[in-house]
């Protein structure tokens, strides 16, 4: 007997819908925008009806709010590792420095923000105005970057050039720097890595203009 088989199959099927659905209403909000997404043209991309997105979200609202948890543990699943081994690596391995491992912090966030330009965009989006959205957004950005504040001040003793930084304005420009070509894609399109006598890639630039007391590797 296999009695138990259809309903596992259920529940791996509402899954793989959740999933369908979840990645069209991330791409729609990443172009479109919140506001102009319609959850009917999202329901489509998908491949289910709208009764069933309602079925699986609700509303609009709670949809977008699953997108953005999907975001943000993303960069949290990638980026709390390397902050938490940076901060945990005993006194004695002399030889590593708080300078070496803030830079190995930066060089995470600039290649997932990279590597992630649908995400990058969509989080450009959420965070550029006022409202619930942008308070959402905020709060769980806040805890991703507070654990990066006792690092920070550490690295500043080691790093001349964030002597006239705060954990706040550092991030303000690296985010400024990784960001923009990935918002603003065509204003960049002239420029050809590698830059002949100059950076190999847009990483090596960024950290490159933040942290040019480093060979980028």
């Amino acid at each position: 007997m296999t009695a138990g088989r259809p309903g596992k199959r259920s529940a791996s099927d509402a899954e793989r819908t959740r999933g369908a659905i979840i990645e069209a209403a991330m791409a729609a909000f990443a172009e479109q925008g919140f506001d102009k997404a319609s959850v009917r043209d999202i329901a489509r991309e998908a491949g289910v009806s709208h009764g069933i997105l309602r079925h699986h979200f609700g509303s609009k609202m709670a949809l977008w709010t699953q997108v953005m948890d999907q975001v943000f543990d993303h960069f949290a699943n990638y980026m709390l590792p390397l902050i938490q081994a940076a901060n945990q690596l005993p006194a004695e391995q002399s030889q590593v420095t708080a300078a070496d491992n803030f830079r190995k912090v930066v060089c995470g966030f600039v290649d997932i923000s990279l590597g992630n330009p649908e995400y990058t965009r969509l989080l450009v989006l959420e965070t550029k105005g006022d409202g619930e959205r942008a308070e959402y957004c905020q709060k769980r950005f806040a805890a991703l970057h507070a654990a990066i504040d006792g690092l920070f001040s550490q690295a500043k003793e080691e790093i001349p050039a964030l002597a006239n930084h705060s954990n706040d304005s550092f991030f303000y420009c690296l985010m400024s720097l990784t960001y923009f070509h990935l918002v603003f894609p065509a204003m960049g399109a002239s420029i050809e890595f590698p830059i002949e006598g100059g950076f190999s890639s847009k990483r090596e630039m960024v950290l490159g203009v933040l942290l040019p007391d480093f060979v980028v590797a």
